[in-house]
């Protein structure tokens, strides 16, 4: 990875062969990130992307086998258990133009992974929502 920061932005470029989600936590990690929101573009590889099912409170999960193109990719880091922790969703098309996507648990890049994190210094943490399943961001205030 490179990346280069820019009053509350970091320009990050992910190289081949390296893990999106992984790559974005160790930027942050990095830099002592508050709280990022994240959007990127590329192409990647064998996409593991889940849906989250309410009634059985899990994620099917699916790997997608091949190369890919990120339509696009949001999502953000938060604080989970006292953790840094990422939160993706993806779009991505195969060589035949057709859309997949869902949650994304990881993926590498295969040729430019090319991804914004927009800072800000309000924490957020996440919290337990039994009802849902999820830990949830809690906006409750400081």
């Amino acid at each position: 990875m490179n990346y280069t920061i820019d009053e509350n932005k970091i320009y990050l470029s992910i190289k081949r062969g390296e893990k999106i989600n992984e790559t974005i936590l160790k930027a942050c990690e990095d830099n002592n990130v508050q709280f990022g929101w994240i959007n990127g573009i590329g192409a990647i590889e064998n996409p593991e992307v889940g849906f989250y099912d309410i009634n059985s409170k899990k994620y099917i999960k699916k790997i997608f086998k091949g190369d890919f193109e990120i339509v696009g990719l949001t999502g953000n880091m938060t604080y989970k258990d006292g953790q840094r922790f990422i939160h993706t969703h993806i779009v991505f098309t195969d060589d035949q133009f057709n859309a997949y996507g869902g949650h994304l648990f990881d993926s590498k890049i295969s040729a430019a992974g090319e991804f914004i994190i927009m800072l800000s210094n309000n924490k957020i943490n996440r919290e337990y929502n039994g009802e849902i399943g999820l830990a949830l961001w809690n906006c409750k205030g400081k």
